[in-house]
């Protein structure tokens, strides 16, 4: 039998994810294998995460959580103001619209009509003019490590894997700030609500940190000399960089939205463990049995007391006569004929038989263990 899940999943495996070809081919080839199969899976958790969720009451949320959430918007809105060119090394190909094979002379005549040089241009300049591979390597790991590297610079002239070296903590670096935002995010500062996460946290942190070392690593810097035009050079040391910073925030969002998720009892709640429910239970009984001997004990003093049962003695003989001179008010007595007038007297009559039943097989329940003792004695 066909259902509406089934539909909506048959329509986003068979026409939907086939038609996704702007995805890498890998990535589009496994969505059309594995995506019929893990679609109803990923649906399956996330109904049963949901009803999970339904089950508990939703709560505000916890002041520590409160504290990891503004930590994780201060640094995503960090990240995303960091991803902006402004704070960015200047790349002077893509600012005087220039390819890769201008002359060197060329390209810093353009650049010098933009702006006054400065030593760090020149520097540049140097660097372009002994040797033209050096454009590649600015292109992929920027201005600074082609400035820097003092020891990058072999015989052979085939100095990737130096450039790389020299690079590789600059790579790092942010990666590690990004890791302790996400680690104090989900520390035991946090509580339960963050140290649930801690291990995710991680992996992602980790994952994204290895994917880039991976990615510039294998990176073909020759890709470049092969681009016909000015549009096709490919700035892999500014495109990194942004989408670095780009998927910092959107971790740094996406875990603010779990932790205040999962911490208010929206998504992925736990529901109370029967040991918490005892020792609630417990707790709740013990607070009434104290109020319950407060109250005897209020009731036997004034009791005991002449001049305090007489003040209730007349307390309730003062009430008695207000409320008998109050129900005589034509006023009141209208008021009360027209809330008579509109009960279902049917129905009120069920309820009380209702209540009745109860009471009576709530004592036949205390009475059954009593004939059942006798008869094992």
């Amino acid at each position: 039998m066909f259902n509406v899940r089934s539909i909506i999943l048959l329509v986003i495996s068979y026409v939907v994810i086939p038609r996704l070809t702007f995805l890498p081919q890998n990535v589009h080839s496994l969505l059309i294998l594995f995506g019929p199969f893990v679609l109803p899976r990923i649906m399956d958790w996330f109904n049963v995460a949901r009803a999970t969720s339904r089950s508990v009451p939703i709560r505000p949320t916890p002041p520590r959580v409160s504290n990891a959430l503004n930590l994780l918007f201060v640094a995503a809105i960090a990240c995303l103001a960091l991803s902006l060119s402004r704070f960015a090394p200047e790349n002077i190909f893509l600012a005087t619209q220039s390819h890769i094979r201008t002359e060197t002379s060329v390209l810093f005549a353009r650049l010098r009509h933009l702006r006054p040089l400065t030593e760090v241009d020149h520097a540049l300049r140097s660097k372009f003019e002994v040797n033209g591979r050096n454009k590649l390597y600015y292109l992929a790991y920027g201005p600074d490590t082609l400035l820097n590297c003092v020891w990058c610079t072999t015989a052979n002239g085939n100095d990737t894997n130096n450039y790389f070296l020299y690079s590789l903590p600059k790579i790092v670096m942010p990666h590690i700030f990004q890791l302790a935002v996400l680690g104090l995010a989900t520390s035991s500062l946090v509580g339960t609500e963050g140290s649930r996460f801690r291990t995710h946290a991680t992996i992602i942190g980790l994952a994204t940190l290895i994917v880039e070392i991976w990615f510039i690593a294998t990176y073909d810097i020759t890709v470049n000399k092969r681009a016909k035009f000015v549009q096709n050079i490919d700035s892999i040391y500014w495109r990194v960089r942004f989408l670095r910073y780009i998927i910092f925030a959107v971790q740094n969002i996406g875990m603010a939205f779990l932790l205040w998720a999962t911490s208010t009892n929206r998504w992925l709640a736990k529901p109370v463990s029967i040991a918490e429910r005892l020792e609630m239970a417990t707790r709740v009984a013990e607070e009434t049995m104290n109020k319950m001997r407060a109250l005897g004990l209020i009731t036997n003093s004034v009791n005991r007391d002449s001049a305090l049962r007489g003040v209730r003695e007349e307390y309730w003989r003062t009430e008695g006569q207000v409320m008998s001179e109050t129900v005589q008010e034509e006023p009141v007595m209208e008021q009360i004929n027209a809330a008579i007038s509109k009960m279902d007297f049917n129905a009120l009559e069920g309820r009380v038989g209702e209540v009745a039943d109860g009471i009576l097989k709530g004592i036949d329940g205390l009475r059954q263990p009593g004939p059942m003792a006798e008869a094992s004695s």
